[in-house]
């Protein structure tokens, strides 16, 4: 699919024009399109009020098929998000049917170069679908022309980058985990030739004592990795990404139960959202300096597993009591956070993981927690959210989670139980990032669609590439 942009006048050829109207205030752009092509007559006869979801589809002219306006309802309420899903209702209505070649005029109302960005991005989530085992394809449009008089170049390609690096996220989580493996993820992450990759290995683990990424790793069939991919300026003070990918989870030896299962292929979402997001930040060029971690490994049960009761020594010497062989993506990540916080000293981390069902009740499937140890860090990350669909909320993190995960025989356990997972959670990975400034997302409820998530159209089955943007606008934030 191509997306590119054109003047409002340049609709010749399109098989389709998408504009968007109000209740009490039409866009320039709209009724210069409607007033040029005779169709305000029609709408009239029709009494069409374009009310927030609605939308109406206008006979073909002469220079294009048809014109599908799209309701935004009233203008003091229309945002981003409005923009947004409306937009995206109505290019998935067209998905699959005869147009093939579809304009998009940027309604102005708010600012045109985000708005271009917003068409942009979200015609690249509402296009994708994961039907690689499918043998009826979803067929994707041709052609996405955003059409506007102001200098929007830019913002599109900006947009188009994002949404492709959302959906590459999208689809490194959607693969089964016999294909979605570590080496499948080293693969793609060296496609990336912008990058730098190191690719550490079991006998790396054991040498570096990082007890436990090679603990959980122990059962695994497939050879595990800690990805390392660095971009930028190395002069410049290093941000730190790093992202939960155990490529399936099956519990371990503390087992999950059969049902929903399936899903646990999907607990690599941390990591795919990290590859995404270094593909975008370096496909647009930012100035910065990007250091990202991805530990990968299944957590299998079998004979040489690791197993409750068992003590890991981590990279930066603390050792964790195994309570659960469930609780195994806090292990991972400590060995990648305290290994990547001593090599790259970066001046900031964020660390993304599908971590705990707590936050799930907490926070149900559209919202992600969010805690740390700086309140600055926290509150920019929280600012960046405001720019995309990934909202994020505050989660505490003191003394008290620390205290629950104390243990008798190590210096902390993996698990303090069920009150306060997510914070007990966070409070075992405030011991291996120091006085770093540092903050955990838990996406363990976003990360892909759950019965509960909000209905966007550009959110479809499977992963929803949650973090991919967030992380690149929260990049972004910091090169303006």
């Amino acid at each position: 699919m191509k997306i590119s942009g054109g003047g409002t006048a340049e609709i010749s050829g399109l098989d389709v024009v998408i504009c968007m109207d109000m209740e009490d205030f039409e866009p320039a752009s709209t009724g210069a399109l409607l007033n040029s092509l005779s169709l305000r007559p029609i709408i009239e006869r029709l009494r069409f009020t374009p009310k927030k979801g609605r939308t109406l589809m206008l006979p073909s002219t002469e220079s294009t098929r048809s014109v599908l306006i799209v309701g935004l309802g009233q203008r003091g309420a229309v945002n981003y998000e409005t923009i947004r899903t409306s937009f995206s209702s109505a290019l998935k209505a067209l998905i699959g049917g005869e147009n093939k070649k579809i304009g998009v005029l940027i309604p102005g109302i708010l600012s045109a170069e985000r708005e271009a960005l917003e068409i942009a991005y979200i015609s690249e989530l509402t296009s994708y679908s994961f039907d690689v085992y499918k043998a009826e394809k979803k067929a994707a449009p041709e052609l996405i022309r955003i059409l506007s008089d102001s200098a929007v170049g830019t913002s599109i390609e900006d947009g188009r980058i994002m949404g492709e690096a959302t959906n590459l996220t999208r689809h490194l989580a959607d693969l089964p985990s016999s294909i979605g493996t570590p080496a499948f993820f080293e693969s793609a992450l060296r496609e990336n030739k912008k990058v730098t990759v190191t690719a550490l290995g079991r006998d790396d683990f054991i040498k570096l004592g990082m007890g436990g990424l090679e603990g959980v790793s122990r059962g695994a069939h497939e050879p595990p990795r800690l990805l390392i991919a660095e971009y930028g300026d190395r002069d410049m003070p290093a941000i730190m990404l790093v992202g939960k990918g155990i490529t399936f989870d099956s519990g371990g030896i503390s087992i999950k139960p059969s049902e929903g299962m399936q899903e646990m292929k999907f607990d690599k979402c941390g990591a795919a959202a990290v590859l995404g997001a270094l593909k975008a930040i370096s496909d647009m060029g930012l100035k910065a300096h990007v250091v990202g971690l991805m530990p990968l490994t299944e957590n299998m049960p079998g004979g040489g597993s690791y197993k409750p009761g068992e003590i890991l020594r981590h990279y930066n010497g603390v050792t964790s009591e195994v309570i659960s062989t469930d609780a195994e993506g806090r292990l991972v990540l400590a060995d990648a956070l305290s290994y990547g916080i001593d090599k790259y000293k970066p001046s900031a981390v964020i660390d993304l993981a599908t971590l705990t069902g707590a936050c799930v009740v907490a926070l149900g499937n559209n919202i992600a927690g969010v805690m740390g140890n700086n309140r600055e860090l926290q509150d920019k990350i929280i600012k960046a959210s405001g720019n995309t669909w990934e909202r994020l909320w505050p989660l505490p993190l003191d003394d008290d989670f620390k205290d629950q995960i104390k243990s008798d025989v190590a210096d902390i356990k993996n698990t303090g139980g069920r009150p306060g997972g997510s914070e007990t959670a966070g409070a075992f990975l405030s011991y291996f990032v120091g006085d770093v400034p540092w903050v955990h997302l838990d996406i363990a409820g976003t990360a892909w669609k759950g019965q509960k998530t909000a209905k966007k159209d550009y959110i479809g089955l499977g992963a929803t590439g949650f973090g991919t943007r967030l992380l690149v606008e929260f990049i972004r934030a910091g090169t303006e």
